[in-house]
């Protein structure tokens, strides 16, 4: 949901404001303010939370040693970043993509929409198809349904570029893209802590600060390295740097470089993950795990 919002919100806020450097500074503002508050919700209200460590703590360096040997954790996070990076290229890419391919820079809130707001109504969906068919299964489907749909955007959007009103098929397959991004979003979420019991079982220790603390710096180290592989690759293309309202000509080069940071390079990182996916299934059946409570299945 913050995604869809801000997503769908920012370019709009920055418009508004009369674009440029004073626009995309108030939509700043109104971001960090709508962040310190978010921030200080959680954090006011855990310290009526009561805590205490468990008997004899590990500390952080001992946590991860620990750690390494759990290969089922390691496989599903590699897979986890991949796609969190070839998410965060495809949405960095998303403002480019509707300024030089379907016909201007507004059309970019339009994207954000249609990439986010279908995993509000595909959530419960996957959810329910998790419990029939697995969630290693589901996820696997979802990951396949990404690297098609984003594939396809290369085409879909050659087929747009230059013709006003032809941007129908760009959007359809990023709703698309909306649905499959649900499930990348919940469903390995929901096989962590299989993985962390499975460590725990193994070690005598249930170590869940660490093993999410590992996810979020990977989930981080992701979405940050999208949009820096997406610049490099636009200096790379001879990208030439502009404003919104007074988009220079670019070349064929820089456009094409912009449209492969939107479709066939998330694509591509999609396809990546699987092998890890798969890793992750075999390693997780070697260990063979306790079975987990999940309101997503428990079956994977």
């Amino acid at each position: 949901m913050g995604i869809l919002v801000a997503g769908g919100l920012a370019p709009a806020l920055v418009s508004l404001a009369g674009g440029g450097r004073g626009g995309y500074g108030v939509m700043a503002a109104v971001v960090a303010a709508l962040l310190l508050v978010t921030l200080l919700v959680p954090a006011l209200g855990a310290r009526r939370v009561p805590a205490r460590p468990g008997a004899e703590p590990l500390g952080l360096r001992a946590a991860l040693r620990t750690a390494r040997g759990n290969r089922a954790f390691f496989a599903l996070l590699g897979a986890f970043v991949l796609q969190a990076a070839a998410v965060a290229i495809m949405l960095a890419a998303a403002p480019y993509a509707a300024t030089y391919w379907l016909g201007g820079y507004g059309l970019t809130s339009v994207l954000f929409v249609c990439l986010v707001a279908p995993s509000a109504v595909a959530v419960p969906l996957w959810g329910r198809a998790a419990a029939r068919w697995g969630r290693l299964r589901c996820l696997t489907a979802a990951t396949g349904l990404f690297v098609l749909a984003s594939a396809a955007l290369w085409p879909a959007a050659h087929r747009a570029h230059g013709q006003a009103g032809q941007a129908g098929l760009v959007l359809a397959l990023c709703a698309l893209l909306g649905v499959a991004y649900a499930a990348l979003q919940v469903l390995p979420l929901s096989l962590l802590p299989d993985t962390v019991h499975a460590d725990a079982a193994r070690t005598g220790r249930l170590q869940s600060g660490a093993f999410t603390g590992l996810w979020t710096a990977g989930e981080t180290a992701g979405l940050a390295a999208g949009p820096g592989l997406f610049s490099l690759a636009l200096a790379a293309a001879g990208f030439a740097s502009s404003t919104t309202d007074h988009p220079v000509a670019q070349t064929g080069a820089a456009r094409a470089g912009v449209l492969l940071g939107f479709s066939l390079v998330p694509a591509a990182l999609m396809l990546l993950s699987l092998p890890a996916l798969r890793a992750y299934g075999r390693r997780r059946a070697a260990s063979a795990p306790p079975a987990v409570n999940s309101p997503i299945g428990a079956e994977s």
